[in-house]
């Protein structure tokens, strides 16, 4: 799978946690900035493909060049394997070719939009209960969905040509072909130091390690169906395998590897998403658009930021649209208000975030996006991160108060309208602002870095050797990381005169 094209204090919290790795981490009720605070408590999941169920397809995006075909005796085993699982409507359209990002689909027939172009049934789905039940009954209870498929992986490659499923193990990418951050070494992540892709891969090496510990007793006690010795380094490229191909199947409330779909390379622009049908059981794509014969067939893996898409998938856009930025705020412990503004948050359903000692941070993160215009309403920054800023500039008791009583006369949102006094209005922002201008100076920064790592070691190292890849899904990860704060700052300083805020 690949795509296609102040007072403010800087501490965040602990981890974004996996379903399967809250006990292992001690994070049962933590998210990428840590634990929650006596406000309302959400479980951030890891992420995968979010284009689940749903079935938006309008938008054309951009061609896409013609490339090579995969070796006749690969795809003719492949596709004679769907046959014989009665699958025949999975290729009616398609079929798996090579392109410059590795496999994907192309069209054998013209597609129209709206058009069916794969249909797979239930039973050809990979899913978590189709692992052994001598391995499953050895596993912990909270062993992941993630790690159970990485498991079925393992056990399948280990018979080779004996597996049923050996035709499609055998498409999937091999040891160190994946680009994922996981796989990246210490000097390449620090590329990265600045954005929140960084913590999330060291969270998500932790948590593969914590798997990889909880399954042991049954990769021992079960050789026979994974060999002598599973090495960590095997189940950790089996479990970034499943994170980069698995599906969350909402109709069913489980993952899914899905053969041939999870051949559909990415497009940020597309909307053809995966849907189920679950009263015919069965997964579709259907076309967003148009397609003559020979064009690669695309497929929206969601909405998706490059920081998502280098952890999850090893591959990154150059000027993804869907590109974030988390912004952390907190509340100094030298602010006076300190616990008044942590009660009023609290109390108003805006929670912050606990050290792993179970203080109070006195912060919450929060993630902006592209800001499309300076003169705008600032759609991109949200009324959330706002509102932490106004309270954090507020200087007396009386002015909590009189928030708190705002709140209640509106919708009972905190500090959602702008301050009814333009010079405090105005502070917040200016507060805002330098907190965005900090963090657009450490991704400056780090652009200089990677612009010298490009220098020194780039003429050294082929254009698909790793560090070359791994360089330039850096540059596109702080790239587009400060396209968004360049746009949020440029809508900042338009508001942070009394004289331009909005009321």
């Amino acid at each position: 799978m690949q795509g296609s094209s102040n007072g403010v204090e800087d501490t965040g919290g602990a981890g974004k946690v996996s379903r399967g790795s809250e006990r292992k981490l001690k994070a049962q009720k933590e998210t990428m900035w840590g634990t929650l605070s006596r406000a309302r408590r959400s479980m951030i999941c890891l992420p995968h493909p979010t284009a689940v169920c749903a079935n938006v397809r309008c938008r054309i995006a951009a061609p896409v060049s013609q490339v090579q075909p995969v070796s006749y005796k690969e795809q003719v085993d492949f596709l004679d394997w769907l046959k014989e699982r009665g699958q025949r409507d999975a290729y009616a359209s398609t079929t798996v070719g090579i392109s410059a990002h590795g496999r994907a689909l192309f069209a054998t027939r013209p597609i129209q939009a709206g058009e069916r172009v794969l249909r797979v049934s239930r039973d050809l789905l990979i899913t978590p209960d189709k692992l052994p039940a001598e391995v499953t009954k050895l596993l912990p209870q909270d062993v992941s969905e993630w790690a159970r498929l990485a498991l079925f992986l393992l056990a399948e490659q280990h018979k080779g040509q004996d597996s049923t499923w050996s035709p499609y193990i055998s498409c999937l990418p091999p040891l160190r072909s994946i680009h994922s951050t996981v796989f990246w070494k210490k000097e390449e992540l620090e590329l990265v130091r600045h954005s929140s892709l960084h913590r999330e891969t060291v969270q998500r090496k932790a948590i593969i390690g914590a798997e990889y510990a909880a399954v042991q007793p049954a990769l021992q006690k079960c050789s026979h169906l994974f060999g002598q010795r599973i090495a960590q380094a095997d189940f950790k490229h089996a479990y970034a395998t499943v994170c980069s191909r698995a599906w969350g199947i909402e109709a069913l409330q489980t993952l899914a590897l899905v053969p041939f779909v999870d051949f559909f390379n990415h497009e940020s622009y597309c909307q053809a998403l995966l849907s189920y049908d679950e009263e015919q059981g069965f997964a579709e794509v259907l076309a967003d658009r148009d397609y003559a014969v020979g064009t690669q067939v695309m497929l929206s893996y969601g909405r998706l930021p490059n920081s998502i898409l280098a952890l999850d998938f090893g591959f990154t856009l150059a000027d993804n649209p869907h590109d974030q930025v988390e912004v952390w705020m907190g509340i100094s412990r030298r602010d006076e208000l300190r616990k008044s503004k942590l009660r009023l948050l609290h109390a108003h359903d805006m929670p912050t975030f606990l050290h792993a000692d179970g203080s109070d941070s006195g912060g919450s993160g929060f993630t902006i996006r592209l800001v499309k215009s300076a003169i705008g309403r600032g759609k991109g920054i949200p009324h959330a991160l706002r509102a932490f800023a106004r309270v954090m500039c507020v200087d007396n008791e009386q002015e909590l108060n009189e928030m708190a009583a705002e709140a209640v006369k509106h919708d009972g949102r905190l500090a959602r309208r702008p301050l009814k006094d333009k010079t405090r209005e105005a502070q917040a922002m200016s507060l805002l602002l330098a907190r965005l201008e900090s963090m657009m100076q450490q991704r400056h920064s780090s652009l200089l870095t990677l612009r010298l790592v490009e220098t020194c070691r780039g003429k050294n190292a082929g254009s698909s050797s790793p560090i070359t890849v791994h360089v330039q899904m850096a540059g596109d990860v702080v790239g587009g990381e400060m396209r968004v704060l360049r746009s949020a700052i440029a809508w900042l300083r338009n508001h942070c005169s009394p004289s331009t805020v909005l009321t």
